[in-house]
């Protein structure tokens, strides 16, 4: 019982204690021994002694500001954020050498808390006022980063660099911040300096090792991934990191062992066995690695939809079945691939809602007239102070990524199709085929060289269009732009870099139109994008495709293709080869397009050797 109330009295106000002239003069004794044994390290006894000072003394901002920093060294978030919050608060004075510890503790406190909004108020404030306080600016560049605010997150910890160049936290975060700035040169060089100065400092040796690997030198990265696993070999995401970058590398066993080993040390993690599902996919696993692939649906942020409608299991269906968009739009459209037989497994007086992304419902409903196509549901994803939501007019639910588990267990369940799945508007189909004349005589390619998100990361997947000389210059070929972000700057620079013009319309939307950029794709004789919604698109009305990307994919499950489409080829590069390997290789394919040689789409063959090259 005493236990209990002990425990008690810590966590929340000390009850009151008369404010008697002899408890007035305790107090001032018990708060100088507490003070003394806070700077003596012996803090629960510290603790002791303040609380019984705020008994006494409730609202004594300098007993609060004491028993918060107290708190914080015991690791007591919650009664430190109180504390110290309350105590700053009685001080009403902006920080200052006196309280500067106090400032940068409540903010600690109140990030541990998950209150980020709560946090950067506080550490602005101190850092405004201390701008000399170095653990202010890395606690406020922690809570900028949490709250995804990168520019400003690179900023407070550059500030706290000056201040302390050669602390490897510091360097550790900044060089993190240039990496989601998609600054990786200087993230690297940044964290070289953090690692000299804490060489066997495990998030140094990641940090280091993921931002070498994103640069293409796979070789070093695994080299710092697997230092850091020697030091603390019980890290379950330094595994699963090594496990990523082998499978990039296409050591697909390695890779299988490395996930496995993460997923013993965290008892099968989601997130681990999900990553996973990649290596396994793209090895021919099918069935092991579309199970893996599940786990994406109950990840963070969760993504299953409906939780409380039956699952579809895969067989033929009576009643409504619906099936919900969960991921990115060329995903969807790829995954799109498998509602033809899904439509045909329906028993008589069956019915298929599919919920999509409104860009391509016009397009969707179309293509399967026998559904009702409709745009994604919001109200839909499970919380946690709520009963699973039901779908009100579907007795089945299926998510879209799902299918290729339910009706692609083998590669030999993929169909042969001759042609695409999606079907473009006709009448806007004729309109483009007249302003593509308008242009000049073909062959006509579109183009489309990267995604919108512009992240060091994806340097490893996507080309440069300054890249594409040997492309763009191949004679008597009109190209035109498919990239659907603000890439004007990196199309008029290719211009003037290679004496070409390429075409665009001001009026085509290149990112939410499908209906015209599906009716645009079908008139044009060759598409080349890497493995992004442009090819996905592409491949599903029927256009011929080259999609330019790394080897071993898990899209190609196995293969040397992508067999979700009958008209797209693969034109891979391994990544450890510069990108000029597979960019002269598509200048071929374009040089034949322009000698008025047709397209042959390969048939599914097996994966490529992980050393061959193009």
């Amino acid at each position: 019982m005493g236990k209990r109330q002990r425990v008690q009295r810590r966590t929340g106000a000390p009850p009151r204690v008369a404010a008697t002239p002899a408890n007035l003069a305790r107090a001032r004794t018990r708060f100088a021994q507490g003070v003394t044994a806070y700077e003596q390290g012996r803090n629960t006894e510290a603790a002791d002694a303040l609380d019984e000072v705020l008994a006494i003394l409730p609202t004594s901002a300098d007993a609060l500001c004491a028993r918060g920093m107290v708190a914080a060294t015991l690791n007591d978030r919650d009664t430190a954020a109180r504390c110290l919050g309350e105590g700053l608060r009685l001080l009403a004075s902006a920080p200052d050498a006196s309280t500067t510890e106090a400032w940068n503790e409540l903010g600690v406190s109140q990030r541990a808390l998950g209150d980020l909004e709560a946090a950067e108020t506080t550490l602005r404030k101190l850092t405004e006022t201390i701008s000399d306080f170095a653990p202010g600016w890395h606690n406020l560049a922690l809570v900028l980063s949490e709250r995804e605010q990168h520019d400003e997150a690179a900023a407070a910890a550059r500030r706290a660099s000056r201040l302390m160049p050669d602390h490897p936290g510091v360097l550790a975060l900044l060089g993190k911040e240039l990496r989601a700035q998609g600054r990786l040169n200087s993230a690297i060089a940044v964290l070289r300096r953090s690692l000299a100065s804490a060489p066997d400092d495990v998030d140094v040796l990641t940090s280091l090792g993921n931002s070498v690997f994103y640069s293409g030198d796979i070789d070093e990265a695994l080299s710092l991934l697997r230092r850091a696993c020697e030091l603390h070999p019980e890290i379950s995401v330094t595994w699963t990191n090594i496990g990523t970058m082998l499978y990039a590398a296409l050591e697909i066993d390695e890779a299988l062992t490395a996930h496995q080993r993460a997923l013993e040390l965290s008892n099968g993690e989601p997130a681990y066995r999900f990553r996973c599902s990649a290596a396994l996919l793209q090895k021919g696993r099918l069935a092991e690695g579309w199970a893996e692939y599940e786990q994406r649906l109950d990840g963070d942020p969760p993504l299953r939809r409906w939780a409380g409608t039956p699952h579809w299991d895969g067989t033929p269906y009576a009643g409504a079945l619906l099936v919900y968009r969960e991921q990115g739009i060329g995903d969807e459209i790829m995954f799109a691939s498998c509602l033809p037989e899904l439509l045909e497994l329906g028993k008589k007086g069956s019915h298929v809602i599919i919920e999509t992304d409104p860009r391509v419902v016009p397009l969707f409903a179309r293509s399967f007239p026998a559904a009702t196509v409709r745009p994604q549901t919001k109200e839909c994803v499970q919380s946690e102070d709520a009963p699973p939501p039901v779908a009100p007019d579907a007795d089945f639910a299926v998510a879209m990524g799902s299918l290729g588990h339910l009706l692609r267990g083998t590669i030999d369940a993929f169909p042969r199709r001759e042609r695409g799945y999606l079907l473009p508007n006709e009448s806007l189909a004729r309109r483009w085929a007249e302003r593509l004349a308008a242009v000049g005589d073909g062959p006509y390619v579109g183009i489309s060289w990267r995604s919108m998100i512009r992240t060091a990361e994806r340097r490893l997947e996507y080309s440069r269009l300054d890249e594409w000389g040997g492309i763009l210059t191949v004679p008597g070929v009109q190209f035109v732009v498919l990239q659907y972000d603000d890439c004007e700057r990196e199309v008029l620079d290719a211009e003037r870099r290679f004496g070409i013009s390429i075409h665009r319309w001001r009026d085509l939307d290149l990112k939410d139109d499908f209906d015209n950029i599906a009716a645009l794709m079908a008139n044009l004789d060759l598409v080349i994008a890497p493995r992004n919604a442009v090819t996905m698109l592409a491949g599903a009305v029927g256009a011929p495709t080259l999609a330019v990307g790394n080897e071993g994919d898990w899209s190609e499950c196995g293969t040397a293709q992508l067999p979700w489409f009958a008209s797209v080829e693969c034109i891979n590069r391994n990544v450890r080869q510069p990108w000029e390997v597979a960019l002269r290789a598509t200048a071929d394919r374009v040089q034949r397009l322009a000698r008025g040689e047709a397209a042959v789409f390969p048939p599914f063959a097996p994966a490529v050797s992980p050393r061959s090259s193009v």
